[in-house]
């Protein structure tokens, strides 16, 4: 009898159901996302905001899919077909992704999950630059996205 009790407490203490913004791999981003703007902001060596970006407003069709299948597809195109870039994904909890481009697969791109709802997606991620073809920095691109 011992031994069965000492058995089922590892099982009974463990949490079962997510709560609050915790989700099982890739429960919340899968799906069709159409993303409505980009911002691009620049920031310098240090990683301080030079100003507060440029913001691009995107077509109606274009969107990001994400997949069960850790699949995912960027569409940037009024075809039937899709077009665009696409890969794998990995999740990281429910504060982020990385982005691997089946055509550029060693150069994974880091995303980090700003905000998550049923109806609302926004995630960042940022890449390095020459400003003037000179002076390194960063460009930090903000996806807002609806579904």
């Amino acid at each position: 009898m011992i031994s069965l009790i000492l058995f089922v407490i590892p099982f009974a203490a463990c949490k079962k159901d997510h709560v609050g913004n915790t989700f099982p791999q890739g429960n919340k981003i899968t799906g069709k996302w159409n993303i409505t703007s980009v911002t691009v902001i620049p920031h310098d060596s240090t990683g301080a905001t030079m100003n507060s970006g440029t913001v691009y407003t995107e077509p109606t069709y274009y969107y990001f899919q994400f997949n069960t299948d850790m699949t995912w597809l960027e569409n940037l195109t009024t075809d039937v077909s899709p077009a665009g870039e696409s890969g794998n994904y990995l999740m990281h909890a429910d504060t982020g992704f990385t982005l691997i481009n089946k055509n550029v697969p060693s150069t994974p791109e880091e995303c980090k999950i700003v905000s998550i709802t049923n109806s609302s997606f926004v995630f960042t991620h940022t890449e390095p630059t020459l400003f003037n073809g000179v002076t390194p920095g960063f460009l930090e691109y903000v996806f807002r996205m609806t579904r």
